[in-house]
């Protein structure tokens, strides 16, 4: 089957409408999932989606002709015209037999524009400076940000590092391999007989893994990767981005690149590596591998991958205990990584290691809610209350949005009315002339959790309170409404936004895995919290999320709360640091291979324990 892509013009029109439209052809195998044949192609941009949800709505299509009888989770998602105008969930779709298929897509999915054939090269211009704050955007090829600039102080800012003799100085690429995002670092590495030193950093980037097309979690990586087929697929895709990235700093000048570090959770490891991940898709759970070992794969300098101490336990976790370690961070201390797979590790007074983690799902990665988008402008980020009512606060917040007529923290009839749902031909776009956000990320969420359980209008069990007692929470209750799905009750909020019941649910039971997993490895370390004198939570979310509305929503405990120090990407510094520092390695070896694994999950008594912390604040 040929698949044969339009992108919408801000209009809904037959793609035959458009003589001069070249469309994207992409071979599918009948059968296949359509939204994995479409994401998974490398010839699109990638998408955040939900894995079959049903949710997101980011895998809307529009089929040309004879578009198949819509179902009850589309209705969720489009009007009754925009059905009939043919679109359609992807995900809930099968390539069907025939030669080819037209389908439309929405303009923000519009594949490259310097074309397929650079479509990996692109994902390296999805670039971060070092400026706190500084926003992503993707650049087409030919037209790529100065990577090499903008570097803290000490780092090189030419496009060149060089050494005392003015050679230039290798580099050494570290990766942070994400379920939803990929971080990078080049550094320059000077070799002094034996010993490997610093020359600074050179550059630094990121970009959305191009494998979120087969679903945001873990478990819909290794459904795809499950097959032999598959996992090349997806294995290929992170291979080539990474391959970009290396040849573009090449061409760039900065220097060779002869070494890269490989930080990553076991699932993302072994497929990347592209091997067999049948140990981590059923009990009882093993490791192909035990990590710490440099492997060969084409087209990539000698890769370092890092101890892997437990089948749910990586490279990722142990590449942040090197950089907490070298820092000399206090102990006892807690790393914790609310990522898709909660991983947390506990280091005692002692030195001695102590692993768990839990399924969470990609809800605090602005991802599952129905409103949920990646942290980016446009994009609320943070809830406060005021004396109207409900704020908001914006990522890389504009003048315009604290001018407008009605702002962020309107509650009026007309700022409420706006529609809640975009149309078909894009998501919910960059707040314009109506005020709409584009979303509301992970962070957003938890200040909003907060916000609502104080007020009393969310309870502890997550249910709306329609009679709450406080008259302001009386005034929010007011934009409770039934929601279009059947998931109960919704929460009008600014800016087009609401908040579904089963948005909450999803939280609660992130929140719930965490604080139960915490309070199991300080039980087995016999440590109650308030002898810990860190609690370390790695990236973006520990960067911005308040340390109160945690404790509120029940993730911490009162006395752990003032010691959570917010640590950043610690991954991707610990594998700036690995990459080129061996006995550094060896140390962190040693210490993994002494680590005493809690294996929370195959407990008897897990899902008794998970449903006392189905609450919040408790």
């Amino acid at each position: 089957m040929l698949l044969q892509i339009f992108f919408a013009a801000g209009t809904a029109a037959s793609p035959g409408e458009n003589a001069d439209a070249k469309p994207l052809e992409i071979e599918a195998a009948p059968g296949q999932s359509l939204s994995q044949a479409i994401w998974l192609s490398g010839q699109m941009p990638p998408q955040p989606l939900c894995g079959g949800l049903g949710r997101c709505g980011r895998c809307r299509v529009r089929f040309a002709a004879k578009a198949p009888a819509s179902l009850p989770a589309e209705a969720d998602v489009f009007s009754a015209s925009e059905l009939a105008e043919g679109w359609r969930l992807a995900c809930r779709r099968q390539v069907p037999d025939g030669e080819r298929l037209a389908l439309e897509l929405p303009q923000e999915s519009m594949a490259w524009p310097s074309g397929p054939e650079d479509v990996a090269a692109t994902y390296v211009a999805h670039h971060r400076r070092h400026t706190p704050g500084s926003s992503l955007a993707y650049s087409p090829a030919g037209a790529w940000p100065d990577i090499l600039a903008g570097c803290p102080a000490g780092g090189s800012t030419d496009t060149q590092a060089d050494n005392a003799a003015g050679k230039p100085v290798p580099l050494a690429l570290a990766v942070d391999l994400g379920t939803t995002s990929v971080y990078w670092r080049a550094v320059g590495i000077s070799v002094d007989g034996e010993r490997e030193n610093t020359a600074g950093v050179v550059g630094q980037g990121s970009f959305l893994n191009p494998q979120a097309g087969a679903g945001a979690d873990i478990m819909s990586r290794l459904a795809v990767a499950r097959q032999p087929q598959g996992r090349s697929v997806l294995s290929r895709l992170v291979r080539r981005s990474l391959r970009n990235v290396v040849d573009f700093l090449e061409q760039k000048g900065a220097a060779r690149v002869e070494g890269l570090c490989l930080a990553a959770n076991t699932a993302m490891t072994d497929i990347f590596l592209d091997l067999p991940v049948d140990g981590l898709c059923a009990a009882p759970y093993r490791l192909a591998h035990g990590g710490h070992e440099t492997v060969q794969v084409p087209g990539l300098p000698p890769v370092y991958i890092p101890p892997l101490p437990a089948p749910f336990v990586g490279g990722d976790v142990s590449a942040g205990l090197a950089a907490l370690l070298a820092g000399d961070m206090p102990r006892p201390f807690v790393l914790a990584d609310l990522g898709t797979n909660g991983e947390l590790a506990l280091v005692d007074a002692q030195g001695r290691l102590l692993l768990t983690s839990v399924p969470l799902g990609p809800a605090l990665e602005g991802i599952g809610p129905q409103c949920g988008q990646l942290a980016g402008p446009g994009v609320i980020t943070d809830f406060s209350l005021a004396p109207t009512g409900l704020e908001a606060h914006f990522f890389a917040r504009r003048p315009e949005d604290d001018l407008r007529e009605h702002g962020g923290h309107c509650p009026c009839p007309s700022c409420q009315a706006v529609r809640h749902k975009a149309s078909a031909s894009g998501l919910l776009g960059p707040a314009a002339e109506d005020g709409r956000a584009r979303g509301i990320s992970a962070t957003g969420y938890v200040s909003l959790l907060a916000v609502l359980l104080r007020t009393k209008l969310v309870r502890e069990d997550g249910g709306f309170e329609s009679a709450p007692a406080m008259p302001l929470a009386r005034r929010l209750a007011a934009c409770l409404e039934p929601g279009k799905d059947s998931g109960g009750m919704r929460l009008r909020l600014p800016h087009g936004m609401w908040l579904c019941a089963a948005d909450v649910e999803e939280l609660l039971k992130v929140k719930a895995a965490f604080a139960l997993a915490l309070e199991s490895l300080l039980a087995a370390a016999g440590l109650v919290p308030g002898d810990v004198a860190a609690l370390c939570l790695a990236g973006a979310l520990g960067e911005h999320v308040r340390a109160q509305d945690l404790e509120t929503l029940g993730f911490l405990p009162s006395a752990l709360a003032p010691r959570l120090r917010a640590v950043g990407n610690a991954s991707l510094d610990g594998a700036a640091l690995l990459v080129r520092n061996a006995q550094m390695r060896e140390n962190l070896a040693a210490l993994c291979a002494t680590a005493r694994l809690l294996p929370l999950v195959e407990e008897k008594n897990f899902h008794q324990n998970y449903l006392r912390h189905m609450r919040f604040g408790a």
